[in-house]
């Protein structure tokens, strides 16, 4: 293979759906860089409790160095925390104003910054892009928020960044058109009628926040788009690869297929497409089983349980020809025990290694 996982790479992004282990697979590969020399940070968003034990990020958002005592490099690892991540963002973008304190106290924000679709995944890009920006690390690998498309999380700043715009802001700024001369205030007749609705429903006090929220952060709206150029920068650089992770049933497959062809579309780098626990590791599929009288019912089930791999082994052929042409294609057995420890996620790492150089 011409090029290794890690050639000419600064950021690594996983994707894929939820439950076909991305978190285990992105902390394995970040495992696998460290081994190698690099000082690797992963970020990640939720990770089973056992993950965050073996990590040492339980119960903390601060970035943790890792212990391993097969590192030639550095690993570091934290959990994002979101409403942090964007409270940063704001009081740097606002240069700690007396807005920034008014725009914390908004109800609205507070909404905003913890549930508005969208902010989830522009913090996670946000933190990434910090990370990035810091030039502290040789590689920072992002496990995502598991999504039903995957451009939905790579189009979410955008989307958030849209909320912003002068024109809306300016709409809740002046509803009464006060500015617009005489022209303008005709137009803002049916703005008043909308308020009046808005007003109705969800009450004066919601109407009056809306307006000061929009009044507060004018100041940092222009900044939030140029934050969401910077990042879509940093995701179509050449130093920017995508690692797909999948696993089996065939809707999960279909899928990847599907994500493959957006993240292509955007102009992003699908370097790597994983297929994560096809196979039990113990299983060669190209050995038989003979076995004595006695071990007939035995020697039947291993007949019965290589059919049945064996019809999926089919199944990753036909995808793994698709996605060949589209990135270089991984198969990750199923170990026999859960990964719990890192011991358990540097054995994942060397399968990875070692499936990268067949």
């Amino acid at each position: 293979m011409a090029n290794r996982i890690f050639d000419n790479t600064n950021v690594l992004v996983c994707v894929g759906s939820g439950g076909v282990g991305k978190t285990t697979v992105a902390a394995s590969i970040a495992i696998l860089a460290a081994k190698e020399g690099k000082k690797v940070l992963v970020l990640t968003i939720d990770p089973a409790k056992r993950l965050a034990q073996t990590l040492g990020i339980e119960g903390t958002n601060d970035v943790t160095r890792v212990p391993g005592q097969n590192f030639k490099g550095e690993l570091y690892a934290s959990v994002i925390d979101h409403k942090k991540t964007f409270d940063d963002f704001v009081e740097r973008a606002a240069q700690k104003s007396e807005a920034v304190r008014k725009i914390f106290d908004n109800s609205l924000y507070k909404q905003l910054s913890t549930n508005l679709s969208g902010s989830q995944e522009f913090t996670s890009l946000e933190k990434l892009y910090s990370c990035y920006e810091s030039k502290q690390y040789d590689l920072i690998i992002l496990d995502t928020p598991p999504t039903k498309h995957a451009l939905d999380f790579l189009k979410a700043p955008q989307k958030l960044s849209a909320l912003f715009t002068e024109g809306v802001a300016k709409w809740f700024r002046d509803p009464e058109g006060k500015k617009s001369g005489f022209f303008g205030h005709l137009i803002q007749a049916g703005t008043r009628q909308v308020l009046k609705v808005l007003e109705t429903l969800t009450g004066s006090q919601f109407i009056r926040e809306l307006g000061d929220f929009f009044l507060n952060i004018e100041q940092w709206q222009g900044k939030l788009l140029q934050r969401t150029i910077d990042v879509q920068r940093m995701l179509v650089a050449p130093t920017t690869r995508f690692f797909l992770v999948t696993s089996f049933d065939q809707a999960k497959l279909k899928e990847a297929e599907y994500f493959s062809r957006e993240i292509r579309k955007g102009g992003y780098q699908l370097d790597t497409v994983i297929l994560n626990r096809v196979f039990p590791h113990w299983l060669d599929l190209r050995v038989g089983y003979e076995g004595s009288t006695a071990e007939q019912d035995l020697a039947e089930l291993y007949s019965q349980m290589k059919s049945y791999y064996n019809q999926r082994d089919a199944i990753y052929r036909q995808f793994e020809t698709k996605m060949s042409q589209q990135a270089r294609v991984l198969r990750i057995p199923d170990l026999v025990k859960d990964i719990s420890d890192l011991a358990g996620l540097e054995e994942l790492s060397t399968l990875i290694r070692e499936q990268e150089t067949l």
